[in-house]
C-alpha cells in the first residue's frame, strides 16, 4: 500500500486531572459555545480513520461522540503517557497521531505534513520554535517502548518521546495553531 493510502489512528488526551483549570475536565470545558475536544475532533477526524479517546472521568460524555473511550489502566492520573499505553491498543493502524484535548486550532494538514516528515523514523514530533509540542504521529509497535518506560517509574511524555529515534517537523507557521488552552484565561 502507497503512502497515499496509508489510514491513520488518533489518539486525543483528555485523561488529566485538570489541575490549571480547577480541576474541571479541560475536554469538556465550553469554547466558543463548544467543548474544546469538539473542536479537536472537527480538526482531526477528516485527516484520520478511526479516533480513541484517552479519558478518565466523565466517560458516558466523551463516548456520546461516537468514539472508543479508553481510561488509563495505571491508576493515579500519572500522565499523558499512560493515556498513550492505554488507547495505543485500541487503534486500529499501524500509524497513530497523537494529540491533546485543548488545542482547538490544529491545522487541516496535519496528519499528511507529519506523514510526509517522518523519512524512516517510528515517530515524528511537532516543534513549534524548535520546541516539541504534545503532537505527533507514532507507530503503534512502540507501545512496548512506552510500557518499559512506564514500569521503570518514569511517566514524562517528552522525555520518552526524546529517548526514542524521531524526527521533528517544523509548524511555526501558522502561529497559534498548536497553543494549549490551559487556563481559563488562555480561554478568553
Amino acid at each position: 500500500m502507497s503512502d497515499e493510502h496509508t489510514e491513520f489512528s488518533c489518539i486525543i488526551l483528555a485523561g488529566g486531572r485538570g489541575m490549571r483549570m480547577q480541576g474541571c475536565d479541560k475536554g469538556l470545558v465550553e469554547f466558543r459555545g463548544r467543548a474544546l475536544i469538539e473542536h479537536v475532533l472537527d480538526r482531526v477526524a477528516p485527516q484520520v480513520s478511526d479516533i480513541v479517546i484517552s479519558a478518565n472521568r466523565n466517560l458516558p460524555r466523551y463516548q456520546s461522540y461516537g468514539y472508543a473511550v479508553v481510561p488509563d489502566s495505571i491508576d493515579g492520573f500519572t500522565g499523558p503517557l499512560a493515556g498513550i499505553a492505554s488507547a495505543l491498543p485500541k487503534c486500529r493502524h499501524d500509524w497513530v497521531l497523537v494529540t491533546p484535548c485543548d488545542m482547538p486550532h490544529l491545522p487541516d494538514n496535519l496528519v499528511t505534513s507529519l506523514r510526509d516528515g517522518r523519512y524512516n523514523e517510528p515517530l515524528v514530533a511537532v516543534a513549534v520554535d524548535d520546541r516539541l509540542q504534545l503532537v505527533f504521529l507514532l507507530q503503534r509497535d512502540l507501545l512496548s517502548s512506552i510500557n518499559t518506560f512506564l514500569q521503570s517509574g518514569q511517566s514524562r511524555v517528552m522525555t520518552w518521546l526524546q529517548s526514542q529515534m524521531y524526527r521533528r517537523v517544523d509548524f511555526s507557521k501558522p502561529e497559534n495553531a498548536f497553543y494549549n488552552l490551559n487556563t481559563f484565561a488562555d480561554l478568553e
